[in-house]
């Protein structure tokens, strides 16, 4: 490969679309034609002697070379971006952008905290937020992310993940106010018989409090309705009989937008509470837009370290 053919735009564009799979959603993505992407992609074909993607039933997939590109294609770009963003940092003037992925009910209390001073000391940094349901590591490994807010531990790379305590969360059990039980104290007795929603963000069957109902020997707990997001929860409690069992900081936040009510757990309910974090990758531990962010989030909680 002659590297005088090397143009950073279309390595930027070559990222979309390894992302994207599809010429016509990179062109919107990226504010350009159909067209010019075509021409870019016919361009990197010859660049790097190879397809880069394949036309299939269901759409494109990538090649064998085009998956190896990937990783290495994230972390080039991202180098870039951190060359360009150390010239003088100043989240005042800085253009920059930051990417966080995290579940709703854990990134809409981190928004609450650090949103008005986010857009106080840095007007023209983008803030992207991602909240689609995904593995929680997946991107931030690949450099597709720069932080990630999440209970959980990742499996493998802990030597090149760094992470700050947050928060604890707790849950609570939520239903309408027209429920039956609004104002009858909540009893396993009484709750073996109720009807329960699961958010089933990776595909689980499993009721999340099902383990407790378990131990106690009930095992034929209702579950009439299982949800792939956050986003219906509240219009679903507030018009059923479903209790969900949600952290209470998002349990709050629904109550105040729907006629429902949270009612604490029975003690054989409770789930022990877990520490959220905000993970960020080695790459970017010393850039200082991530830097400036971190320190920003951790204004925001007295138990960071």
């Amino acid at each position: 490969m002659n590297l005088s053919q090397l143009d950073l735009n279309q390595l930027i564009i070559l990222k979309q679309l390894l992302k994207e799979k599809h010429i016509s959603n990179t062109a919107l993505s990226m504010g350009l034609s159909q067209p010019s992407i075509s021409r870019s992609l016919g361009k990197l074909r010859e660049l790097f002697d190879d397809p880069l993607l394949i036309r299939m039933a269901g759409g494109y997939e990538l090649t064998p070379k085009a998956e190896s590109i990937q990783q290495d294609l994230n972390i080039i770009l991202n180098k870039v971006e951190n060359l360009v963003n150390k010239q003088n940092f100043d989240p005042k003037t800085s253009e920059a952008t930051i990417k966080v992925f995290g579940l709703p009910p854990q990134m809409n209390r981190l928004i609450d905290a650090t949103i008005a001073d986010f857009r106080e000391q840095a007007p023209h940094i983008t803030l992207e937020i991602d909240t689609l349901p995904k593995p929680h590591f997946s991107e931030l490994l690949k450099g597709d992310v720069h932080f990630v807010i999440t209970a959980h531990e990742p499996s493998s790379s802990e030597g090149l993940l760094y992470r700050m305590p947050l928060f604890k969360r707790d849950f609570e059990l939520v239903m309408s106010q027209t429920h039956p039980l609004v104002d009858t104290p909540l009893t396993i007795d009484v709750l073996r018989h109720c009807h329960f929603g699961q958010i089933s963000l990776q595909g689980e069957n499993d009721l999340s409090i099902g383990h407790c109902f378990e131990a106690l020997g009930i095992k034929d707990v209702s579950i009439p309705i299982r949800l792939k997001d956050f986003f219906s929860v509240g219009t679903v409690i507030e018009n059923t009989d479903i209790l969900f069992h949600l952290p209470s900081h998002f349990a709050d936040e629904l109550c105040r937008r729907n006629a429902i009510v949270s009612r604490k757990s029975p003690v054989e309910l409770k789930a022990n509470q877990t520490q959220m974090y905000l993970y960020w990758h080695k790459r970017y531990h010393n850039d200082p837009v991530s830097k400036w962010f971190r320190e920003l989030v951790k204004s925001k909680y007295s138990q960071c370290e």
